[in-house]
């Protein structure tokens, strides 16, 4: 059910962005969606797949980036920018981690390639 809560920023920033002058363009929504996240990115695809239908996206894309979370180890004390799910420190393996998570997800920016004629 995330992926719909996820659906609505998107759509909403696509009526915001888009009109009349990028209705034959080449759209690439860019978003970012953390590894901590209960959504994968192929549920997502999937869903803007499908919640799409019946709106007017002809050449609108989806494109899920990993968005970089910061690890610091309360054992070693090292920091480092993680994109994929972890449970122990990649430097020393202590489970003793902290994982900031500000956002779970957001959309990052939208490329419009308009079509030469």
């Amino acid at each position: 059910m995330h992926e719909t809560r996820f659906m609505h920023q998107i759509f909403t920033v696509l009526e915001e962005t888009l009109s009349e002058k990028t209705a034959l363009a080449q759209v690439t929504v860019n978003v970012r969606l953390s590894p901590l996240s209960h959504v994968s990115s192929g549920n997502l695809q999937a869903a803007f797949k499908e919640l799409s239908k019946g709106r007017d996206l002809k050449g609108v894309s989806l494109k899920v980036l990993a968005l970089a979370l910061p690890l610091v180890c309360n054992t070693c004390h090292r920091r480092v920018m993680i994109k994929k799910k972890v449970f122990a420190c990649p430097s020393c393996g202590s489970a003793n981690i902290t994982i900031k998570m500000d956002k779970e997800f957001y959309v990052e920016s939208i490329n419009i390639k308009r079509h030469e004629f």
